[in-house]
């Protein structure tokens, strides 16, 4: 639940994972086929002269480098910014506002909006499940997810503890804080612990 960009995420690693195998299945290759490797260095003795001639080529006399080093090098300063922008959206999603809605106003032509605090329904749902037997420890966060508020609810429960009990728990208190909200929220539950559960 966050607001990384998750096709643009798998996409990433399906390249980094298919850049790995290439590199590895080649490397395979060169060592179980010796001509392959000859063959091989041949060819990239070819390339490294042809780009000689290349950069030979396309060399600007007024700054002395070639003009595609520099093209090179732009490109690679924006890869690199990207990356930054996409390391530091990992991991992020959360919203304060749980509930934003405008409220008419009927004495003038303006209007103003009623928002509630996701930390109402955290601490309100966290203080109750702490209060439970099987619980242990319990978290509620706050997420956007598609411009939509939404909780999470994550639980650990006591070892040899009933997940099933524990789920029914949760949703009754969920249920109750939708009829004191007056509106369903999205939520996400995950339980965790209890390595020997009852069924």
């Amino acid at each position: 639940m966050n607001n990384t960009n998750r096709a643009l995420n798998r996409t990433g690693i399906l390249l980094v994972g298919l850049l790995l195998f290439v590199v590895g299945a080649a490397a395979a290759v060169a060592a179980a086929l010796p001509d392959w490797f000859e063959q091989w260095k041949s060819v990239s003795a070819s390339v490294d002269d042809a780009s000689a001639d290349v950069i030979a080529n396309t060399t600007l006399e007024s700054f002395g480098q070639s003009w595609l080093l520099i093209v090179i090098a732009v490109v690679c300063l924006v890869l690199i910014a990207l990356l930054v922008l996409f390391i530091f959206r990992q991991g992020h999603g959360h919203t304060r506002a749980l509930v934003t809605e405008k409220a008419p106003d009927t004495t003038t032509s303006t209007g103003g909006s009623v928002v509630i605090d996701g930390r109402v329904a955290e601490q309100a749902i966290q203080q109750t499940l702490d209060g439970h037997p099987d619980i242990v420890s319990s978290s509620v966060s706050t997420y956007l997810v598609k411009r939509t508020s939404a909780l999470k609810i994550t639980t650990r429960v006591r070892r040899g503890a009933s997940p099933s009990t524990v789920r029914g728990f949760v949703d009754d208190t969920v249920t109750a804080w939708d009829s004191v909200l007056g509106r369903e929220v999205p939520v996400l539950i995950q339980i965790t612990g209890g390595m020997a559960t009852k069924r």
